[in-house]
């Protein structure tokens, strides 16, 4: 029996690996179920969290040995966005990396939700792959505004026909304000008050590439995030909530803002 946690998670992956690499392991719903089933029988004291996490950290440090795998290579372009989407959502909600997301049970199942209502045709097993990639290439890079700034941030979601429906939903806080469809973020704004200023976008935008967009395509397909912030932090200071919204323009490359 294995002494410690590593060597219990180095034992489960080379039990059920299949020849597949340490990331499938943790993010194939089947070879992930079969790992945490083993480690369990090895050590039923194991956390599910732990198991998959140790056996991440087991690949980066080259801890498992001569073990040969083989990682399965998939083309994420068309649907790429609905993984940042999820990865950045949770991000904001909970304040964990990609990484902790999806080797948390729980945290993954609303990775999966959120990431499957943009894709629905897609497989959670690519979705989930999708996010890994993105981390690697550095396209979830942290947004260091966003983890500095303690101003008692709320995340919000709604969809833009919900909203329009009844206004009073919108907190009349400060804050920031991302608009975005089933192709990725549209655009990124902040506002001393979300209500005042996303009900003017709803209504007609002054941002003329938005508000064509809303003409043409409607808005049944939007969703409003807001991150609406403690009206007497520094987030009343319109300059504190640009260097928060040019950080996240910069990370997610809405379509409609445009670089100064």
């Amino acid at each position: 029996m294995p002494h410690n946690i590593r060597e219990i998670v180095g034992q489960a992956f080379i039990a059920v690996h299949d020849g597949r690499s340490t990331d499938d392991v943790v993010i194939d719903p089947q070879l992930n179920a079969n790992f945490l089933t083993e480690c369990t029988r090895l050590s039923p004291e194991i956390s599910q969290f732990d198991a998959n996490w140790t056996l991440l950290n087991l690949r980066k440090s080259s801890s498992l040995g001569s073990v040969t795998t083989t990682s399965r290579r998939l083309q994420h372009k068309d649907y790429q966005h609905a993984s940042q989407i999820a990865a950045r959502l949770l991000e904001d909600r909970f304040q964990l990396t990609v990484d902790r997301i999806l080797c948390d049970p729980s945290r993954r199942n609303q990775f999966d939700d959120i990431a499957l209502s943009i894709a629905p045709d897609v497989s959670i097993y690519a979705l989930r792959k999708s996010a890994l990639g993105l981390r690697k290439s550095r396209r979830l890079r942290p947004e260091i505004v966003k983890r500095v700034a303690s101003w008692d941030c709320e995340i919000f979601t709604f969809d833009a026909e919900d909203l329009l429906k009844d206004l009073n939903q919108i907190p009349r806080k400060p804050g920031i304000y991302l608009f975005r469809d089933h192709t990725g973020y549209l655009y990124i704004g902040e506002a001393g008050s979300l209500r005042v200023r996303v009900a003017k976008h709803l209504d007609h935008s002054d941002r003329k590439a938005l508000a064509h967009y809303f003409w043409q395509q409607g808005i049944s397909q939007i969703v409003v995030e807001l991150h609406a912030f403690d009206p007497k932090s520094e987030a009343r200071r319109q300059s504190a909530r640009r260097a928060y919204e040019s950080d996240l323009i910069e990370k997610r490359n809405p379509r409609f803002n445009i670089r100064l």
